[in-house]
């Protein structure tokens, strides 16, 4: 993860496991796995969002997308919460 202008993260291609590890630091939520997808639900909201595991590396938009739209927007989590956890 590289440091950009005006201190937000820029996600690089991030692999699973990566993505996976920082949730389980974060809590708060449980996975279900897929033949090529995990499914990812907070237990407090319910609210769920899914990850291809099938891939060697999630693409940066993507993995942008996740946090932008389900864990900050959603969940109520700080980029700061975040990316304090997810080295990518």
């Amino acid at each position: 993860m590289a440091k950009v202008k005006g201190g937000e993260p820029k996600l690089a291609n991030c692999k699973p496991n990566d993505v996976f590890s920082a949730l389980k630091k974060i809590g708060e939520f449980e996975t279900f796995e897929g033949a090529k997808h995990i499914k990812v639900t907070h237990k407090k909201t319910g609210k769920s969002s899914t990850i291809p595991r099938h891939a060697s590396a999630i693409n940066r938009h993507l993995m942008k997308g996740f946090v932008d739209d389900y864990l900050v927007r959603d969940l109520g989590y700080t980029k700061e919460q975040i990316y304090k956890y997810l080295w990518c």
